[in-house]
């Protein structure tokens, strides 16, 4: 249970399944079908073996374990640096990525002085939170570390500095993706706009988006902040962490702040977040001043011990057990996937597209959203939205409940679990995502012996039950118009 602690709502069980919002539960499932990472996926054996043998030290701590519980947290912090961070580099844990918005928020306003615009990159394709927390505000019902809060309401503390908003497109009207050029063009033209009314600008730069999409690009984000030193920050939205910890790690060089979260591409479970802060940064954050009304999202032991006495100890909650549990699971799979060479990942995740797409170009009934792929760079596409018929929103939320169901018109049936419909304009997709256990596993086998296709047998077995079981789903919709 303590894994589905510390955080709102959305990751709360319900009683009767034993389930969260997005359907995983707090122990491995048998015999399911995840290909739902773009979402939430359950965790991993690998992963419950890492967070139990925490929960077991901690329990095992002395009475007084706050020295045990710091080390605990710093121990996690060290080892997200070691894996995407650049020496120098600071981590602070946060619940979710919603909560690292509220996390940049608070570094950008401590580094500019002037009134704050944020600039958020394709908002609808990131979080229905988003844009509440990208302005300070309540962005839900219930916080994390506090129960009940005003949604919509602006953090206490903050009530007196607002902070506009703003977004810059990546799609068109009608769905279709905007040119990298286009978007890369508008990026400069907003901060200009924001500069020129006297505001400082916290300009995102989105690596992925829940259709595995993004920008504008990180060249582009270098030149806005070059020409605007003490003016601009950067923040990459890196929450999916589809792109190379190479990536990460130059994003930190080039003083960018970069959010991450251990709960999509890594599969750990839901609410895991970083917020990481470049070295050019840390002597900025001796002005730290976070808001009071932050306590909701933030606990003392998030955040690193040179800056917890910036966080008023009677009000901020010392730990959130939860979120080091979740993040010991999504820890145990980003070391073990980075300790595979790139190109096996590689290989992995193009035999894992090949398969996917054949399955969609098998079907005339799906198609995929985007045909190219956008985000860091290079490599095979991780994220896959595909729509069914007309991609009418009814019909896509329809099946993606069935696809979760272990029974369908009567007939017991695999349970599949696939990323939550996405609507872009006026059609609903679901995604099809593949994720670092997948890899993990698979190469694992390839380097005891076998081949890709044989290593690969059990996940394309699972793909083809998958589109199996929404072909049936539609044969049964159109039987019932």
């Amino acid at each position: 249970m303590f894994l589905a602690s510390g955080g709102d709502e959305r990751i709360w069980l319900d009683p009767l399944t034993g389930r969260n919002r997005y359907g995983t539960p707090i122990a491995p499932p048998e015999d399911e079908a995840w290909f739902s990472s773009s979402t939430a996926t359950a965790i991993s054996a690998r992963g419950y073996a890492a967070a139990s043998c925490a929960f077991d030290n901690w329990i095992g701590l002395p009475a007084d374990g706050r020295i045990g519980a710091s080390a605990w947290f710093d121990s996690l912090r060290a080892r997200i640096v070691a894996c995407f961070g650049v020496e120098g580099t600071q981590a602070v844990l946060c619940a979710s990525g919603t909560e690292a918005e509220i996390l940049a928020l608070t570094i950008a306003k401590t580094m500019l002085p002037r009134p704050l615009r944020n600039i958020v990159v394709a908002p609808k394709e990131t979080g229905s939170g988003v844009m509440a927390a990208a302005a300070g505000r309540h962005f839900n019902s219930n916080a994390a570390l506090q129960g009940s809060v005003a949604k919509g309401e602006m953090l206490a503390g903050w009530e007196n500095t607002p902070v506009k908003t703003a977004s810059l497109e990546i799609r068109n009207i009608s769905g279709l993706l905007r040119s990298k050029d286009d978007v890369d063009r508008d990026a400069p033209t907003c901060v200009e706009g924001a500069l020129r009314a006297g505001d400082d600008v916290l300009l995102h730069v989105l690596d992925a988006s829940k259709t595995g999409q993004g920008g504008p690009s990180r060249e582009t984000a270098r030149d806005i902040a070059k020409a605007n030193p003490g003016r601009v920050v950067v923040v990459v939205d890196a929450c999916q962490l589809r792109c190379s910890f190479a990536a990460i790690k130059a994003d930190l060089e080039a003083g960018f702040l970069v959010m991450i979260t251990g709960s999509k591409f890594a599969a750990g479970p839901p609410f895991s977040g970083a917020l990481l802060i470049p070295p050019q940064h840390v002597a900025a954050l001796s002005r730290l001043r976070a808001p009071p009304g932050f306590a909701a999202y933030s606990a003392r032991f998030d955040w690193p011990p040179f800056l917890r006495a910036k966080l008023q100890a009677g009000l901020f909650a010392p730990i959130n057990l939860g979120l080091a549990l979740r993040w010991e699971a999504a820890l145990a799979e980003i070391e073990a996937y980075a300790a595979i060479e790139p190109a096996r990942r590689e290989q992995v995740a193009s035999a894992f597209s090949e398969l996917v797409i054949q399955c969609i170009d098998a079907r005339p009934h799906l198609r995929s959203l985007d045909r190219r792929s956008a985000g860091a760079g290079a490599g095979a596409p991780t994220i896959f939205p595909i729509v069914t018929e007309q991609g009418e929103t009814e019909q896509a939320l329809a099946i993606y409940r069935a696809l979760k169901e272990n029974v369908v018109a009567g007939t017991p049936s695999h349970i599949c679990n696939v990323g939550q419909p996405v609507v872009i304009a006026n059609h609903s997709a679901l995604r099809i995502c593949i994720s670092m256990p997948i890899i993990i596993d698979t190469a694992a086998k390839i380097d005891a012996g076998a081949d890709l296709d044989r290593a690969m047998r059990r996940i394309q077995a699972d793909l083809e039950t998958v589109f199996e079981k929404w072909d049936r789903l539609i044969g049964t919709s159109r039987r019932r118009v």
